[in-house]
């Protein structure tokens, strides 16, 4: 990737890297939203036979260390092109040691040659990616490192799922939820490339009730109350407790299968 966005998602991911390390939090401050998306992607591990797994932009390797220590029988590989996230990840893993684990500082155009995965996913890495060109792109690198009948499982928000949240905030007088300015929020075009490319086994708002609970409840208790946004809040946790139903909030998880 080349130009100002992806050098401010460069700058914005060492500096989550250094701050946190091997920290939960390295990869978002939400780190109850984080359990419902590893709970969500274990249930996929649950429902298929997965002897290979690559986590794609697995950062400081939080995500991998925890699914790799729930599906013993796999073997996950995490790929990030940032090198202190990788870092940390290494750092992680030599302090917890897993024997089903490696982490490598790569361009996922740069895998080893006849590598092929049963599943790979990606969580809230598309987004990172510079221009829907790239989303796309990577998408069809993705498909070729993927076995016969491999899944691809995407986590990622898109823009008419923030539009939506910002403008029922605004109905609570709550200020919009930013967009940090090196994301590329998906849209509609990219999930049109994405299913005419694989097949799509299905599509989830898996964080629906999060989003509700935290984004507009939450938030608007806490304005009554003058206090400070708390991702360590009880309500946090029970939100990402509770079903999830419905289709509310930016986050959807597609789940791809190559022919």
């Amino acid at each position: 990737m080349s130009g100002s966005k992806s050098h401010m998602m460069a700058q914005f991911w060492s500096e989550r890297a250094r701050l946190y390390g091997h920290d939960p939090r390295a990869n978002t401050n939400d780190i109850w939203l984080r359990e419902v998306e590893i709970n969500y992607v274990n249930r996929v591990f649950q429902e298929n036979q997965i002897a290979t797994a690559m986590d794609f932009g697995c950062a400081n390797g939080y995500t991998t260390h925890r699914l790799a220590k729930l599906n013993t029988r796999t073997r996950f590989t995490g790929i990030d092109i940032n090198r202190e996230m990788i870092a940390a990840a290494q750092a992680r893993l030599d302090s917890k040691p897993l024997s089903n684990v490696e982490f490598r500082l790569s361009d996922i155009r740069a895998a080893k040659s006849g590598e092929r995965f049963d599943l790979i996913y990606a969580i809230r890495v598309f987004q990172n990616m510079e221009n829907l060109q790239s989303q796309k792109s990577n998408f069809d690198v993705l498909e070729t490192l993927l076995v016969s009948g491999g899944l691809l499982l995407c986590i990622e928000s898109y823009l008419d799922g923030y539009i939506r949240l910002n403008n029922d905030r605004a109905a609570l007088e709550l200020p919009p939820l930013p967009i940090h300015a090196h994301l590329t929020l998906l849209t509609d075009e990219f999930d049109e490339y994405a299913s005419n490319r694989m097949q799509l086994v299905r599509k989830d708002h898996l964080s629906s009730s999060y989003y509700l609970v935290t984004r507009l409840l939450y938030s608007y208790i806490a304005k009554i109350n003058a206090e400070p946004i708390d991702y360590n809040h009880p309500i946090h946790q029970a939100a990402a407790l509770i079903p999830q139903i419905g289709e509310y909030g930016p986050q959807r998880a597609s789940l791809y299968r190559k022919g």
